[in-house]
């Protein structure tokens, strides 16, 4: 691999043209090759620098001694740097990278596609309207936002079929839903249950033997067996944590182990989280969300918390530029301006002893990508903690010390962490090493769908 396709690769990314297969190799050539990674954070703090100094409506203004930087608009100009052998040549290109919003006249859109095709091989456009009919994905996952703000993200193979703004029917396959005030009472119909939301988000999945499976998120459901085609009379009331199983060849309904595992895939597509690739694990919401009852030695784990909260007061940051994480004095670190609308995700490795090694320092890397920019990272003890007291669930115990320990300037020791937040403003690139019994957690502050 030349490093003439590297420096390619690196320009496409900050012009906004790189392709998903060029976006792959990137990745995990970063991931593998720390001469490429140096070179990377070098161009895109030129880049990042360049577009501070010549986006004065858009960059960060300084008061005081903190930098305070101004709300990442959702319809951003983006300055990107094209040519290395140009003298910091700075091309203006409009990008406008707002989702679409369903019109009046809409039942849905595809907001967001992650490598979905229709059973005739056709890739769907994110954008695109949805009008009732059949939708068959036979892979990948498509998130429907409907015009009333019901999200349906669909995992192929699936077959669903839109009635209207407030019905579909689920065929096959798998669905999460997330359903907003101004949309209860949406129903989700499959071949032997009838799903009546109360305000919540769950799951539906019907397999090829005709089972559907229902699993409670958060909030209330309504299920009932369909009998003739109708829904039956006796409706079961399914809360958080639980969840209930029908079968088209018999009217009854039972209680099943409450398992999300099914619902993994399309989940993080309807919480924002377009990708991960790596060692990362997104955890669905349910009663036993907890980030200190999750340890797992192989996987950076994800906890999806506040979303579209709106801050009283400014909330001081870490990281919000594209390049790698450094400490940085307390007087140097970045302010988020209030009455910003955000969404916060919980990261997290909780290391703990485990097999004929169980003192070994655990090592494991990986990538997440969001569907909107992220806007802030927060890194610090005793930055998490206050910002805790915003973003953190009511109910939920958060655990004590944990820190980031990115590596010193002129170190060349192992065991340290590394945190890159890549020129899209989307995307990490993340590896953390701990030993059993520690923790390694940050919190990411993603822009509000």
């Amino acid at each position: 691999m030349s490093d003439r396709e590297l420096q390619d690769w690196i320009e496409n990314s900050l012009n906004g043209t790189l392709t998903d297969e060029e976006s792959r190799w990137l990745e995990e050539r970063l991931l593998n090759d720390k001469a490429a990674r140096e070179h990377y954070l070098k161009e895109v703090n030129l880049h990042a620098s360049l577009r501070r100094r010549f986006s004065s409506a858009e960059g960060a203004s300084v008061e005081s001694e903190a930098a305070v930087v101004t709300p990442f608009p959702s319809q951003a100009r983006r300055r990107s740097l094209v040519g290395v052998a140009a003298i910091a040549c700075i091309v203006v290109i409009a990008a406008v990278m707002t989702w679409l919003v369903p019109s009046s006249g809409t039942t849905a859109v595809l907001a967001h596609v992650v490598g979905a095709y229709d059973d005739e091989g056709v890739a769907y456009v994110a954008g695109d309207s949805v009008d009732p009919g059949f939708l068959e994905v036979a892979k990948g996952v498509v998130r429907l936002d409907f015009s009333n703000g019901a999200r349906l993200s669909i995992e192929g193979p699936a077959e669903v079929e839109v009635i209207d703004a407030m019905n579909v029917v689920l065929h096959r396959g798998v669905v999460t839903a997330t359903i907003p005030k101004a949309a209860i009472g949406f129903v989700v119909d499959t071949p032997s249950a009838h799903v009546v939301d109360l305000g919540t988000s769950f799951g539906v999945s019907v397999s090829e033997a005709g089972l559907t499976d229902v699993c409670v998120f958060d909030g209330e459901v309504e299920v009932s067996a369909r009998e003739g085609g109708k829904p039956g009379e006796a409706a079961h009331l399914l809360r958080e944590g639980e969840a209930v199983r029908a079968d088209r060849e018999s009217s009854s309904i039972g209680s099943v182990d409450f398992d999300t595992s099914p619902f993994e895939a399309a989940w993080p597509v309807n919480s924002g989280v377009l990708q991960t690739t790596g060692s990362i694990r997104f955890v669905s919401p349910g009663p036993n969300f907890h980030p200190g009852n999750y340890e797992d030695n192989e996987h950076i784990v994800v906890f999806p918390e506040r979303r579209g909260f709106v801050p009283s007061e400014p909330i001081r940051v870490d990281m919000v530029d594209p390049g790698q994480y450094e400490k940085r004095r307390n007087e140097e670190l970045p302010t988020l301006l209030p009455e910003q609308r955000l969404t916060s995700y919980l990261l997290q490795l909780n290391a703990y002893p485990e097999g004929e090694r169980p003192n070994m320092r655990r090592g494991v890397r990986g990538q997440i990508t969001f569907a909107k920019p992220i806007v802030g990272v927060v890194m610090a003890n005793r930055l998490l903690k206050k910002s805790e007291e915003v973003f953190g669930l009511p109910g939920v115990e958060y655990p004590g010390a944990r820190m980031i320990e990115p590596r010193p300037e002129g170190s060349t020791g192992k065991g340290y962490d590394t945190v890159i937040l890549v020129a899209d403003r989307r995307t990490l690139l993340i590896e953390l090493q701990e030993n059993p019994g520690n923790l390694d957690q940050f919190r990411v502050l993603v822009e509000a769908e």
